[in-house]
């Protein structure tokens, strides 16, 4: 089921909602304390934000217990020293950091919603990416 959860995701965003989420970051206006302006931001970009950064923080979550599991079927081999401790030390920074990233687009999406609760555009519209 998971799996087909990230298809599904996919095939709607018709691209990568990582790569777009953070092509679409620049172009949020800042303040000058350096916190987003949200008010201030195109809300048709804040819904295509929101939209990415609750797909890639799904992606996360499936990716990161299907590690997990992967990890926990692993732990013979770990101990015996068929797959080093240097690959256990790496997928656990990894898993920390995209463990931050899922959060962080958790809140994002979250402020992202609430400025567009009431948008109701007659038309969808896209905003283009940011170029990297």
């Amino acid at each position: 089921m998971g799996a087909q959860l990230m298809q599904t995701a996919h095939i709607r965003g018709g691209g990568s909602p990582m790569r777009d989420l953070l092509l679409q970051l620049p172009l949020l206006p800042a303040k000058t304390g350096k916190s987003i302006e949200y008010e201030a931001a195109d809300a048709a970009l804040l819904v295509q934000i929101a939209d990415n950064a609750e797909t890639a923080m799904n992606t996360i979550h499936l990716g990161l217990s299907a590690v997990g599991h992967l990890l926990a079927y692993a732990a013979p081999e770990v101990e015996t020293g068929e797959i080093s401790g240097d690959a256990t030390e790496a997928l656990g920074w990894l898993m920390a950091e995209l463990g931050t990233f899922a959060a962080t687009a958790f809140c994002l999406s979250a402020a992202c919603r609430r400025h567009t609760a009431d948008f109701a555009p007659a038309r969808p519209r896209a905003v283009a990416n940011a170029r990297p």
